[in-house]
């Protein structure tokens, strides 16, 4: 381990290299191919994390929702906030809620 020496005013500052330094492999390494399995009974993919404007969504669900959220998230690499909005948006399309325009505002129907 380093030396550490203690200075006026209390700071402390490492002496040394600290731990051995490892040679530095510059060999490019192959690309991994990664394959999805499909996604069966998924109409839309997430979309990716920058976009359109967003709002905060506070709500709370059973601890086995967010257990598979996260899961999904995690293994699928989307973002939590993607998955929650095309849920939605394919929700409120099979109940046929009307779209909003950008502003989140929905027209006289």
């Amino acid at each position: 381990m380093a030396q550490v020496e203690k200075r006026a005013g209390g700071h402390q500052s490492r002496t040394g290299r600290g731990r051995t330094a490892r040679p530095h492999d510059d060999t490019p390494k192959p690309a991994e191919v990664v394959v999805d399995p499909p996604m069966v009974g998924v109409r839309s993919k997430p979309l990716p994390r920058k976009g359109p404007r967003k709002v905060q969504l506070n709500t709370r669900v059973l601890a086995s929702t967010e257990a598979r959220l996260n899961w999904l998230a995690k293994n699928r690499n989307f973002s939590v906030t993607s998955v929650v909005d095309v849920a939605l948006q394919e929700f409120f399309d099979r109940y046929d809620v009307p779209p909003a325009d950008p502003d989140g505002r929905i027209g006289e129907q």
